[in-house]
């Protein structure tokens, strides 16, 4: 199978498990707003928030050097045996952590909840990777939408029927994380991959010096995405929290499709790294991703206000107008994951953290400055100049592991064209006016990327092709 190929049948392989676990996540927005106070809301999330930013900090990141050097092809058992011991032990500080926080009486009724769900993802991330690592990238989209749709499920069942309202909703997350762990293990027959006596100090030590650098990367995109959320409570209170919680939502619908191709091309990107033609491929890739991500802004902005119309509750509308910026926060943000794959192919990690620390420390000062100002829309401003900080620092610091050609015209007039859409958003146009502007606009980015719609075409048509001479 051709690179391209192989990166295209990745991509829709994680895009059926993607969209139908994100778009099941998307569908219960409404049910949220129905059930939940602005406030309640604003806590779930700030809730969940907290166990992202914690996930990597308590297991070291061990779960992305698992999936690096499983890529190696060194022995499977003792790099994810070693993964299972670091992350057990991760699992026993958690325990202790959540007994004493239980004697201290802090969410004295929640706390083991929390604390139980946070052992099981670190457990499903290991897991995750390692499948992702082996290959079984069908049982890692399946177990991703089979979770989501248990999800769903359970929150009709503890929220709607039981109201047990926010308790309802940890149940059903914690009740799905041991669903995923157990087929996740039962799928890849994971009892084969245990060795302990191959788990040595030295391995360890390797997996470890490869993660650490990632785990304050990690936190520096937790500062970005989620910190805004504290200071939004601390300035704004819980209900203007909740607001900023379900606009964000939108913008996670172009994040699943950059999820979608960060997956395979991570996959694709580590492979290709040591062949001699991989800056045009690299360079082909990015451009044809840019090109596919603002289109998708673009009608996702066209659908915005209309789509808050219907989705959302009424006291929940207005929380469109944050939605822009957290767009090009997340558009941005995939430019620099592609370009941070660099860094995780020549397995030189610490350039990720060097660019995060800058983003992450410039989002603070952003989060400073602007939410005291304009509350929840400044947060939304300062997570997109991170990001794009982030993206200028790794598109001149990767040159020294490979050169890609960009289409900086393109670029450039793209991300232009995105700001005029914006623009007319909020110029308070009739919406008729409105709706006939950013037709025009999308027209325009179309003709300008007109490239990209015959590739994919190219692609199909082929694949079609040979599907019927079969």
């Amino acid at each position: 199978m051709s690179k391209g190929k192989k990166l295209f049948t990745n991509s829709l392989i994680f895009a059926l498990g993607d969209i139908g676990s994100k778009g099941i996540t998307l569908l219960l927005v409404p049910f949220y707003t129905f059930y939940f106070s602005q406030s309640d809301y604003g806590v779930v999330d700030l809730t969940q928030v907290t166990i992202n930013l914690l996930i990597p900090i308590l297991s070291l990141s061990v779960f992305e050097a698992v999936l690096r050097y499983v890529m190696d092809n060194e022995n499977r058992s003792e790099i994810f045996s070693t993964g299972i011991v670091i992350t057990t032990l991760s699992s026993l500080l958690i325990l202790f952590a959540t007994f004493v926080f239980y004697l201290s009486g802090f969410l004295k009724d929640i706390i083991f909840i929390i604390g139980l769900i946070l052992i099981l993802q670190l457990f499903q991330s290991l897991y995750l990777q390692f499948v992702r690592g082996i290959g079984e990238i069908r049982i890692y989209a399946l177990n991703g939408l089979l979770m989501s749709l248990l999800i769903g499920l359970l929150n009709v069942f503890f929220i709607a029927v039981l109201n047990l309202g926010i308790k309802g909703y940890f149940f059903s997350l914690l009740i799905s994380l041991i669903f995923s762990v157990f087929y996740l293990h039962i799928s890849i027959k994971g009892s084969q991959y245990y060795n302990f006596k191959l788990v040595s100090f030295n391995k360890s030590k390797i997996l470890i010096s490869y993660s650490v650098p990632l785990m304050p990367n990690s936190i520096m995109w937790w500062i970005i995405n989620a910190s805004s959320r504290y200071f939004i409570l601390f300035f704004s209170g819980a209900s203007v929290n909740g607001l900023y919680a379900v606009s964000s939502k939108i913008p996670s619908v172009l994040a699943i499709f950059n999820s979608i191709f960060f997956k395979a091309w991570q996959l694709s990107a580590i492979e290709e790294y040591n062949s001699e033609n991989k800056s045009n491929y690299y360079g082909v890739v990015f451009n044809y991703l840019q090109k596919f991500l603002v289109i998708i802004t673009a009608l996702i902005l066209l659908l915005l206000k209309p789509l808050f119309s219907i989705i959302v509750g009424v006291q929940f509308y207005n929380s469109w107008k944050y939605v822009p910026f957290l767009l090009m926060a997340i558009l941005f943000s995939s430019f620099s994951s592609f370009l941070g794959t660099n860094y995780i192919a020549a397995k030189e990690t610490k350039g990720v953290f060097f660019s995060s620390l800058i983003g992450g420390v410039v989002n603070l000062l952003f989060n400073i400055i602007t939410i005291p100002i304009w509350g929840a829309f400044g947060a939304s401003i300062s997570s997109m100049f991170s990001f794009l900080i982030i993206t200028i620092i790794r598109w001149i610091d990767t040159k020294k592991y490979i050169h890609i050609s960009y289409n900086y015209k393109n670029i450039v007039s793209n991300i232009l064209l995105l700001l005029l859409e914006i623009g007319v958003l909020y110029c308070g146009f009739d919406i008729y006016i409105e709706i006939i502007l950013q037709i025009i606009v999308i027209a325009i980015l179309i003709l300008l990327n007109r490239d990209l719609f015959r590739s994919i075409w190219s692609i199909l048509s082929i694949k079609f092709l040979k599907g019927r001479s079969l």
